[in-house]
């Protein structure tokens, strides 16, 4: 889709997706985005590509995305996860990163997108633009630090750790105390990689999570049937499996 002059419309429908843009006054958001575009993704879709700072930001209102590092031998290691609400590219943005990384959709995805100079702007006019780049840049180390604290952990709690990723990245409107939890069922070989185990080791543990009833595979889905005891898994209780 090519991007256009943001409407009134479209900038209302952004902000009720995307929680970045809901305390930006909309007449700001109406003179500094000079373009905006939305497009829905199929799965195993790639997004970006080499050198994608100085291009544009990338929202998402829908969906699962793994982030890729293109090593100098072209092969591409899994960076992280993000999902529902969180965006792609602001880092970069800010401290003009030129690694090469690419983006590849792990589920349908909806994205939005505005351009890194628009992004930028929006920084340097309003806080609220920049506390949540804060906010976002928190949650990310948070995750990082929970990555290294679970190198040395059971392969159950790294399968069960990603488990736990997807399900923190849905739609944070949906209570998971009355609506059923539903993740993608990623194929082994993506789980593998972002796990750090191999893809037998992640077959034998989904069977074994499920035998003991915390989830319940069902075609392309996920089901979290027991989200405390996945959680206990992660924190260190083996007695949960």
């Amino acid at each position: 889709m090519t991007p256009q002059k943001p409407s009134g419309k479209q900038l209302k429908q952004l902000a009720n997706e995307i929680s970045f843009f809901r305390a930006i006054p909309k007449d700001l958001l109406m003179e500094t985005i000079t373009y905006l575009s939305f497009r829905n993704y199929p799965c195993s879709q790639s997004i970006l590509f080499d050198n994608y700072y100085g291009g544009s930001i990338y929202f998402i209102a829908e969906g699962w995305i793994k982030v890729c590092v293109i090593g100098e031998c072209s092969k591409n290691s899994v960076y992280t996860i993000y999902g529902s609400g969180e965006m792609v590219g602001a880092i970069a943005a800010v401290e003009e990163d030129w690694n090469p990384r690419e983006a590849v959709t792990l589920s349908p995805a909806k994205i939005w997108s505005i351009p890194t100079q628009d992004f930028l702007n929006l920084l340097n006019q309003h806080p609220q633009a920049g506390i949540q780049v804060a906010i976002f840049a928190s949650k990310r180390l948070r995750k990082l630090n929970q990555y290294f604290r679970l190198r040395e952990a059971d392969s159950v709690a790294k399968v069960a750790h990603i488990l736990l990723e997807l399900v923190n990245h849905r739609d944070r409107r949906i209570n998971p105390k009355k609506y059923r939890v539903l993740i993608p069922n990623l194929p082994h070989r993506e789980m593998a990689l972002l796990s750090g185990v191999t893809r037998e080791t992640v077959t034998r543990t989904l069977i074994k999570l499920e035998k003991k009833g915390l989830i319940l595979r069902q075609g392309a889905t996920i089901e979290i049937v027991e989200l405390d005891a996945l959680q206990q898994l992660v924190s260190g209780d083996p007695t949960s499996v």
